[in-house]
C-alpha cells in the first residue's frame, strides 16, 4: 500500500471516530442488492434504526422488494456513500469496505457472501478486517473466517447467513408462475450457479482453467444437455456469476440463461429462485453449503478441480471429503451423475446431511433476526 493509501485510510478512520453517529444502518454490498442485505433490511423493520441507507451503483434501480419510508438509496463512491459511512451507527457490508477499522463509536457486520470453499483474504495474501461483528454459520466455519480475515473468535457470531432466510420461505409453484407465466410447472427445476475464473474486478486473477463457457467443461454440449433435460420434463435456469466476464448465451427449449437484470425484472432475488429449485448444479461456489439446507440434491461439475487447487486453493483440504456429491470432471461423468437426481433419486443424502452438521448451527429462516439480536442487542 502506498503512504497516501495509508494516509487517506487512517484519516477515514479518524473522521469515523471522531464523527457523532446517527440512528442509520448502511446496506453496502456487491451485487447491490444481494440476498444478504435484502435479509437484513426486512429484518431491520421494527428495530431501533431511523435511517437505511442503501448503497448501489445505480440509484435509479431499485431493489426487488418495497421501500419502506426512511429508506435513501445512494450511489456507491459518491460524497453521500462516504458521509453515511463515517456517520452511520451501523455498517452491513458483504464485500469489503473502505473502512477496514471500526472505531468504538460504530457497529460495523461482515456478513460476507457465503461458506468459503475457495481460500479468500489472507490465505490468499489479501488484508484482514477489523470489523466488529463477522457472520459464520458453525464453530467449524468460524475458524476457518477468523483465520481469513484475522478476526478474533469472539467477535465472530454463530447466527448463520441472512441470505438464506430468503431460500427457506418461498413457494416453488408461485415462483415459477412469476418468472414463468406462460410455461407449466416441470417434473425438476435445476439452478445452475457456476463460480468465475476470470474477472474484469480483479485484473491478473485467474483461476482454474478456462474453456470457453459458463459451464467451464471442455466439451459441454448444449445440445444434449437441452434433450436429455426435455426427456425428463426438467428445466435448467444457469446464472452466470455476477463477477465472471460477460459472455452471450441463447435459450433453448430447457435450458435458460439468466442474469441480474433478469432477476430484477422478475421482481426476484436469486435466493428466492435458489429456494424454488429441485436440485443445484455448481462447482465450487459457496452456494453449494447454503443448498444443504435445503435437504435436495446436488450436481458438482469442476473439470479444472486439480488446476484451480493450484491456482487459487481451498479453505478445506482434501477438498473432496468436505463436497456434498461426487465431483464430476467430463461432461460424460456429469451426466452420469445428473441422471439418478433427473430420476428422482438422491444418492448422497446421507453425505449430505453429515456435512450439514458441520457446516450449520441453526437450520431456519432467522440468521438475518440472530444477527440483528447481537448487534442491536450490543448497541444499548
Amino acid at each position: 500500500m502506498t503512504f497516501a493509501a495509508s494516509l487517506v485510510r487512517a484519516l477515514a478512520y479518524l473522521a469515523a471516530r471522531v464523527l457523532p453517529k446517527s440512528r442509520t444502518a448502511v446496506l453496502r454490498g456487491f451485487p447491490p442488492y444481494e440476498d444478504n442485505l435484502l435479509a437484513v433490511y426486512a429484518a431491520l423493520e421494527g428495530r431501533p434504526v431511523k435511517r437505511v441507507i442503501w448503497v448501489v451503483q445505480y440509484p435509479a434501480v431499485l431493489p426487488p422488494v418495497p421501500l419502506r419510508a426512511g429508506t435513501r438509496l445512494v450511489r456507491k463512491r459518491s460524497v453521500w456513500d462516504i458521509y453515511y459511512a463515517l456517520t452511520a451507527k451501523y455498517l452491513f457490508i458483504t464485500h469489503g469496505h473502505f473502512l477496514r477499522r471500526t472505531p468504538p463509536n460504530q457497529i460495523s457486520v461482515n456478513l460476507w457472501h457465503g461458506i468459503p470453499f475457495k481460500a479468500i483474504g489472507r490465505t490468499v495474501g489479501q488484508e484482514g478486517r477489523e470489523d466488529s461483528y463477522l457472520v459464520a454459520t458453525s464453530a467449524f466455519t468460524r475458524d476457518i473466517l477468523a483465520e481469513a480475515f484475522g478476526m478474533p473468535p469472539e467477535q465472530i457470531i454463530l447466527t448463520g447467513q441472512a441470505r438464506t432466510d430468503r431460500m427457506l420461505s418461498v413457494d416453488r409453484a408461485e415462483i415459477w408462475r412469476r418468472t414463468f407465466p406462460d410455461r407449466p410447472l416441470p417434473r425438476k427445476i435445476l439452478l445452475w450457479l457456476p463460480t468465475f475464473r476470470q474477472t474484469p474486478y480483479a485484473a491478473g486473477q485467474s483461476d482454474g482453467a478456462i474453456f470457453g463457457n459458463v459451464f467451464n467443461c471442455s466439451n459441454f454440449s448444449e445440445e444434449t444437455f437441452n434433450r436429455i433435460l426435455s426427456d425428463h420434463d426438467a428445466v435448467c435456469l444457469v446464472k452466470p456469476h455476477p463477477m465472471a466476464a460477460h459472455q452471450s448465451h441463447t435459450n433453448r427449449s430447457n435450458l435458460h440463461f439468466m442474469d441480474e437484470a433478469w432477476l430484477a425484472r422478475q421482481g426476484l432475488s436469486l435466493y428466492q429462485l435458489t429456494g424454488a429449485a429441485d436440485a443445484l448444479i455448481s462447482d465450487i461456489s459457496s452456494i453449494i453449503a447454503d443448498f444443504m439446507l435445503m435437504d435436495r440434491p446436488i450436481v458438482l461439475l469442476f473439470e479444472d478441480i486439480a488446476l484451480y487447487e493450484e491456482s487459487r486453493g481451498f479453505s478445506f483440504n482434501p477438498i473432496t471429503e468436505f463436497l456434498p456429491a461426487e465431483v464430476a470432471r467430463s461432461f460424460e461423468s456429469f451426466l452420469d451423475e445428473l441422471r439418478p437426481v433427473l430420476a428422482g433419486e438422491d444418492p448422497y443424502a446421507a453425505r449430505r446431511a453429515k456435512l450439514k452438521k458441520l457446516f450449520f448451527d441453526h437450520s431456519d429462516a432467522g440468521a438475518a433476526a440472530r444477527i440483528l439480536d447481537c448487534v442491536m442487542g450490543e448497541s444499548h
